[in-house]
């Protein structure tokens, strides 16, 4: 065994959300042959396992993970190719994304700098297709380096490979892969994405008309300071709901599910929102809109609450509310925004260590 390995972590120590019970055993993976050895023990043990990045889209069962929990922590950033027009530079799946958003800023590169400020790390980013402000992580990534647990192979995948969708890649669904680096291309020149409602305000106040690279990075950073709770000080998993994308049949649904509930001004808004947020083939609805009509800001369930500032980020008060709680709250969220649009929200944080018992009564409608 060429690894450390730990017994009965406290898993709430190792997430941004600071909830959740202890892992049996537990690794730090700073490599690549690490992990396999890893892997390789608990295949021998009969263990499952949970691959940790950052801790930061994630809800821990109040139970705990019965298995073995690896945490990535492959580090690394380099620049790969530099030709003054295309750059391609890598980072190790362990980097936190905010160090390698500002590593392409330093070297005044762009298209990471609307994902600034985002918890996590390259290879969470990665497996979720991380994404804020008009920005994904599938536009700007080249290739994932993966290690394939089945063939015991390292491997190179393309964007086309990845399989990206909204919030979610074929990382998410297969388990078979994991990440070891992602490659990123940036250029050297570029036009600020300064569409997205909240950033373009920002700039306005700022009469900023023609806006540099660090200046998308420090209004990105700025608008979440102010937004968004810091996680260091009270526990959160950032965004908690997926935005809704609608087909037209669905949107109309939707508006006349409203109309049963909510005044003429709602449906007014609904109309103004479904052309704010142009997104291609679909109708974008932001999820945080739903909560907002629903009268859910400062709801709670003991120590878990909506935060006042922004209703798509659930809380730890105090750093003091079970995991038991949030999942009580997320359920009363879910069937009262149920109740009064016919919406059925989808979380964006994985759940680990939760039976299925547990899950279906949480997501009980």
């Amino acid at each position: 065994m060429d690894f450390t390995l730990q017994k009965n972590v406290p898993l709430k120590n190792l997430t941004t959300f600071h909830l959740g019970g202890p892992a049996r055993y537990f690794i730090v993976a700073e490599n690549i042959d690490v992990l396999r050895s890893a892997l390789a023990w608990a295949k021998e043990q009969s263990l499952p396992v949970f691959i940790l990045g950052g801790g930061s889209n994630l809800v821990v069962s109040d139970a705990g993970f019965p298995g073995l929990v690896i945490q990535i922590k492959i580090a690394g950033l380099e620049t790969l190719h530099d030709d003054n027009e295309r750059i391609l530079f890598q980072a190790g799946a362990g980097v936190k994304l905010d160090d390698a958003v500002d590593y392409a800023v330093s070297h005044h590169w762009w298209g990471l700098e609307n994902l600034s400020s985002i918890y996590g790390t390259v290879g969470g980013a990665v497996v979720q297709n991380a994404g804020a402000y008009g920005a994904d992580i599938s536009a700007v990534i080249n290739q994932a380096k993966v290690y394939d647990r089945e063939s015991d192979e390292i491997k190179e995948f393309f964007p086309g490979d990845c399989h990206f969708g909204y919030r979610s890649s074929l990382f998410q669904k297969n388990e078979r892969y994991l990440i070891l680096s992602a490659v990123f291309e940036v250029s050297q020149t570029g036009v600020a994405n300064i569409n997205y409602p909240d950033v373009a305000k920002y700039f306005a106040e700022q009469n900023i008309t023609a806006p540099k690279l660090s200046d998308v990075r420090a209004a990105i950073v700025s608008i979440r300071q102010n937004k968004l709770p810091d996680p260091e000080v009270l526990g959160s998993a950032g965004s908690f709901f997926k935005n809704l994308l609608l087909t037209p049949a669905e949107y109309q649904k939707l508006k006349e599910t409203i109309a049963t509930n909510f005044s003429q001004d709602i449906i007014t808004k609904l109309e103004e929102i479904k052309n704010k947020f142009p997104v291609q083939q679909a109708i974008k609805i932001p999820a945080a809109w739903l909560l907002d009509i629903c009268a859910l800001k400062g709801e709670r369930f003991n120590s878990a609450v909506v935060y006042e500032k922004q209703p798509l980020i659930l809380t730890n008060e105090n750093n003091t509310a079970s995991t038991a709680d949030l999942m009580n709250l997320v359920k009363k969220i879910r069937q009262t925004v149920f109740a009064k649009t016919g919406v059925k929200l989808e979380l964006e944080p994985e759940l680990v260590g939760f039976s299925q018992e547990e899950i279906d009564d949480y997501f009980r409608l």
